[in-house]
């Protein structure tokens, strides 16, 4: 602590040779290793008068350094919490002496806090984060959850991850992370749909708000999804990445097993690495070298083959790497392969991304189908990609959520193609029936309308009713009179592809009051739920070898023979807080290059397709809960 920040300091000064401090009023002498703990005692002791002297006089002096230190207290408190959600470090850690002396060095002010406090600060880390985000969902009516799970192989433990997208009043789109936890139990249905209906009520959301989840084809998830009478969006990332991973073309899979084995060998050898590296940059070629992705990175393999192509050069510069090189025939395979790939690994990239919209995915899958139907159907592996596309496609346009989505998108609504055999007049019968299922009110932030007239007195006559009955029936907007404007003002004025779906949505909530309700409904789900996949994709098997949590994300907290004694409540606090922390750090994340990410992940055991699956001594057959 410096002289300014401890109030010894007032009534101290150090020796030269900085071993004792003397008191300035007494001249009484004390050895001195850094701590001022002896010399405040000192102070409180012996010249107490004199201190409250000093408070008196400088009372916001006093209380500057009282809040700095406890701030600072808490800040290291902070810290360390977060150290060890992320470290996969027992919390008995902290009891180890040498630890404490390290930490007494560094700040002698500083109190370590023991493992029931850090037990205790990542609970109310909990309940910080979950009192804070149910403020931020009370704008929320109608919602999409993004789900997904994490299944232990040796460790008999289930974790699943949930999201929660809407739309609020004001046509902003949000996301809102609800947790991850541990499912009591095997991964059922109807556990899985117990610890989904917790995880909503612990956020005061009600069952009845959510309208479905974008999640992949896992059985429990949609189970779930079709017991509550939810739609179920598949994943189209993950549709994508099956037409990829179905393409067996028996020419392109040999070449591409000899473009494995260099990955594997790079990803084996740092000095090889190294040398590769060396050897790109002298040539001046830019991007990640071929390394293996993980095995449930979607489309890995075609950015792999493309990253081989780019390297192609560096290749055969090095001598040892010659065995790698490809016959002219091989090389013409694997153009084609990436040329004919590329379009749907740029579709999968996009789909990842956050500010998607569900309503992209017809179209999306409309531009490949074009794209590979334009192709020499003579060849194989533009048959198979074909085939493969059209079977997703349809699969997609058997979605009502997703007709329903490309419906609100004043982008894409009514164009021409996009649907195959299905008719946009299907689509209205679908919007008409989900639309005058609810009754619309108007916005609370709309101008208040004036108050309706005066009824005037009429004679009961039947004539009389029949009028007035025709004439309220016919001042109410029904859904079928907004579809027929919403298709007349997209013939006059079609939004630009660039723009917001949710601007247009905004300026003509009055003139459409049904039709921007189901936009808020619909559009609020992304294209895909990678942002969940993301903190189950860079798993580790291999307990305390690999300390980084933030690219095993959770899978290494169960795994590792330190932490598997946890509470349920203990784990599940520990993952909410690691997910903030790695949250904190994203944006150090974003900044970190490809190939140093790349370095950390590569050694990860089980992550190689050609890796010999077997199980660690060092990981125990089951949890243990305490």
């Amino acid at each position: 602590m410096s002289d300014e920040g401890s109030i010894a300091w007032r009534f101290f000064m150090k020796s030269n040779d900085l071993t004792q401090v003397t008191c300035r009023r007494c001249q009484k002498s004390l050895k001195f290793s850094g701590s001022t703990s002896g010399m405040i005692h000192h102070v409180r002791t012996v010249h107490t008068d004199e201190l409250k002297t000093l408070q008196a006089e400088n009372p916001d002096d006093f209380l500057r350094s009282q809040r700095a230190n406890a701030l600072s207290c808490e800040n290291l408190n902070e810290l360390l919490v977060l150290a060890m959600a992320t470290g996969n470090v027992s919390f008995r850690f902290v009891n180890n002496r040498f630890f404490r002396k390290f930490v007494k060095e560094l700040n002698p002010e500083y109190r370590l806090i023991g493992p029931d406090s850090i037990r205790r600060k990542l609970r109310k880390n909990c309940e910080q984060y979950i009192k804070e985000t149910i403020n931020e969902l009370e704008s929320l009516e109608k919602c999409f959850l993004s789900m997904d799970g994490w299944d232990g192989k040796y460790e008999n433990v289930s974790l699943y991850a949930l999201f929660v997208y809407f739309i609020d009043k004001k046509f902003r789109k949000k996301r809102v992370f609800l947790g991850i936890r541990s499912v009591s139990g095997k991964a059922t249905a109807e556990n899985v749909g117990d610890l989904i209906t917790e995880i909503l009520s612990n956020y005061k959301i009600k069952i009845s708000s959510v309208i479905g989840a974008v999640c992949d084809g896992g059985s429990n998830l949609k189970s779930f999804l079709q017991k509550n009478n939810l739609y179920h969006l598949h994943c189209c990332a993950h549709s994508l990445a099956l037409i990829l991973k179905n393409l067996k073309v028996k020419a392109i899979e040999e070449v591409l097993e000899k473009v494995n084995k260099l990955a594997a060998r790079l990803s084996r050898s740092k000095n090889d690495r190294r040398l590769f590296r060396e050897r790109s940059k002298a040539l001046r070629t830019e991007g990640r070298i071929p390394l293996q992705f993980c095995i449930t990175r979607w489309g890995g393999q075609v950015l792999l083959a493309i990253s081989y192509l780019n390297h192609y050069q560096s290749i055969s510069a090095i001598n040892n790497f010659q065995q790698y090189l490809l016959t002219d025939a091989e090389k013409k395979i694997l153009e084609e392969f990436v040329s004919l790939t590329t379009p749907f690994a740029e579709a999968i990239s996009r789909a990842e991304a956050d500010d998607t919209y569900s309503s992209e995915i017809i179209p999306q899958f409309a531009s490949l189908h074009a794209f590979i139907s334009s192709q020499d159907s003579s060849k194989k592996i533009v048959r198979v990609l074909k085939n493969e596309t059209q079977f997703r496609y349809k699969q997609v346009l058997g979605n009502e959520i997703a007709l329903m989505a490309v419906f609100c998108d004043p982008r894409f609504s009514y164009m021409k193609g996009l649907l195959l055999d299905t008719t946009w007049e299907d689509v209205e019968s679908l919007v008409e029936l989900y639309c005058d299922s609810f009754r619309v009110i108007g916005n609370s932030d709309s101008s208040p309308m004036s108050p309706p007239e005066k009824k005037q007195k009429s004679t009961d006559s039947f004539f009389s009713k029949y009028i007035e009955s025709k004439r309220e029936s016919t001042s109410l907007q029904t859904a079928k009179n907004e579809i027929v404007s919403f298709e007349a003002l997209l013939v006059s004025a079609r939004p630009p592809i660039s723009s917001s779906p949710l601007s247009f949505w905004e300026t003509n909530r009055n003139r459409f009051p049904k039709l921007s309700m189901l936009a808020r409904h619909v559009l609020c789900s992304p294209q895909s739920s990678a942002q969940v996949e993301r903190l189950f994709r860079y798993r580790v098997v291999i307990p305390i070898v690999f300390l980084l949590f933030r690219y095993s994300k959770c899978g290494q907290i169960v795994s590792s023979t330190r932490r598997n004694r946890l509470s349920t409540e203990t784990l599940n606090d520990l993952l909410l807080n690691a997910f903030l922390a790695d949250s904190k750090i994203h944006e150090e994340d974003e900044d970190s290059s490809d190939d140093e990410q790349a370095d950390l992940q590569e050694d990860f055991s089980g992550m190689w397709p050609t890796a010999k699956k077997r199980r660690q001594s060092s990981v125990p057959r089951s949890v243990r809960y305490d």
